[in-house]
């Protein structure tokens, strides 16, 4: 059978790489991160490299693949189908299938999407490249357990190159690199011969941490972190363990374990808007659940989706910014028991400062689910702002004083819209109000392990009554 080759139109200038994209382009390593700053062309390299080996090799199967499937549905599909594929291709020479959710070839090579939140299409297939978009969103189990899908064979060689902007540099991709288990490039600015003088402007304006990761490219955390017992590898908790636990049921629903479900929420248009579902089970122990992070979004749509949250998940209580009254009397009106949260902050503060630490029988006493967030404001990370719970806690940082030290008295009021939130639900279960209600259940518990206890004891002292024939 004779090869198809797929041959740009001759108007076209062949996408010309540079820098690390060119050594990316020539690299067989197993494992490759490309990795730099904001706008270096690390995606549309990666993207062009997976198209050609598609092209150049029949039958092979390549994969693109995120943290979930709807946002690369925003970000490197868009690339691959606008800037890679000339146009015209896609749906005459190149089709995409929505029932496998593939892009296919005329030679028989496929080019793959998929996301870790629904992973069955990832795991039960074998690959000859896999794509990871921003590979710091993955976990370290997800990384590794990509790589062990790539043995397919049609190609010459097998490759995990992943691309990302740098995050702080305890991240375990920084370590696996500096470790040599992976190999990183360093994109530039140079690299990108299309990035325009506005849009370099627009990253040197950028302040604080995210002027060093999206216009220097530096791995580097903020200064003065408020929650600095913070460790993603810690708190963050996959679907296995939740499920593991009682706290989530394979459909998305509180488990057997969960005693509570209440939702936190801060107000915004121009700025962020927030609503957190958090499960709390008999020890007191929350789990993010659900975060829509989002702008430009009217009270009418704000209702909708806390309506939708009360139908999915049970949430008892919407636990409220008081600044803005009329959104809560608003939710009241449409069936939503909303109630005005306690906002002092330095309680608020102390309390999940409590519970990030690391209790007794060895777990912290607050997790965020790895797939809380299911949609990401693309208006935020296009601007390089903070997009959900994590983005915020890894900036959310105390004042500076003249000689540099930080004032640990109140938080610098930007980017907290999330971290408002996670004081509203700390409060809303361990402040004042909440304490009976935890006591209640730990008074239930001990109850019926003395009811069980004392059961157990009757049977031991009350003879058994056997008819006299045996």
């Amino acid at each position: 059978m004779t090869k198809a080759v797929l041959r740009r139109p001759k108007e076209r200038a062949p996408y010309q790489p540079f820098g690390a994209s060119r050594i990316a382009w020539r690299s067989r390593r197993p494992e490759l991160l490309l990795c730099g700053p904001a706008d270096t062309g690390k995606s549309r390299s990666i993207l062009e490299k997976l198209h050609y080996c598609a092209d150049k090799y029949p039958n092979s199967r390549l994969l693109m693949v995120r943290k979930t499937r709807k946002s690369l549905g925003q970000t490197a599909m868009v690339t691959y189908e606008k800037k890679v594929l000339p146009q015209g291709w896609l749906g005459s020479l190149i089709h995409f299938s929505t029932v496998d959710q593939q892009y296919e070839y005329p030679n028989g090579s496929i080019i793959a999407v998929g996301g870790m939140d629904n992973a069955e299409k990832v795991l039960s297939s074998e690959w000859d490249m896999i794509y990871p978009q921003e590979a710091t969103e993955l976990s370290e189990n997800d990384w590794e357990t990509l790589s062990m899908r790539l043995r397919y064979g049609a190609m010459p060689y097998q490759q995990l190159i992943g691309d990302c902007n740098p995050g702080p540099p305890t991240h375990w991709l920084k370590q696996r690199c500096d470790l040599g288990l992976t190999k990183m490039l360093e994109s530039r600015h140079v690299d990108n011969p299309s990035i325009t003088p506005e849009r370099l402007a627009r990253l040197k304006a950028l302040t604080g941490v995210r002027y060093l990761r999206y216009y220097l490219g530096q791995w580097a955390a903020a200064e003065g972190m408020v929650y600095e017992q913070w460790d993603s590898a810690l708190h963050k908790a996959s679907k296995k363990q939740l499920l593991a636990w009682g706290i989530l049921t394979e459909d998305g629903k509180p488990g057997p374990a969960v005693k509570q479900v209440l939702a936190s929420v801060d107000w915004g248009y121009t700025n962020p808007g927030v609503i957190l579902v958090w499960f709390v089970d008999g020890d007191g122990r929350m789990y993010l659940i659900r975060e829509i992070y989002m702008t430009q979004k009217v009270d009418d749509w704000w209702v909708a989706r806390g309506k939708e949250m009360k139908a999915t998940f049970g949430v008892g209580a919407f636990h409220c910014d008081p600044a803005e009254p009329a959104y809560i009397t608003k939710f009241r009106s449409n069936g939503l028991n909303a109630i005005e949260a306690t906002n002092d902050i330095a309680p608020g503060i102390s309390a999940v400062q409590s519970r990030l630490q690391i209790a007794g029988d060895g777990r912290p006493r607050l997790y965020v689910y790895e797939f809380s967030l299911p949609e990401r404001d693309e208006t935020l990370v296009n601007a390089h702002k903070p997009f959900c719970s994590e983005g915020e806690i890894l900036e959310y940082v105390w004042p500076k004083a003249q000689d540099g030290k930080p004032i640990k008295e109140v938080p610098v009021d930007l980017n907290n819209h999330a971290m408002d939130c996670w004081r509203y639900a700390a409060m809303a279960v361990d402040g004042p109000s909440a304490s009976n209600y935890i006591a209640a259940i730990r008074e239930r518990a001990e109850r019926q392990q003395q009811r069980e206890a004392e059961q157990k004891q009757r049977a031991i002292e009350t003879p058994s009554r056997r008819p006299y024939w045996q």
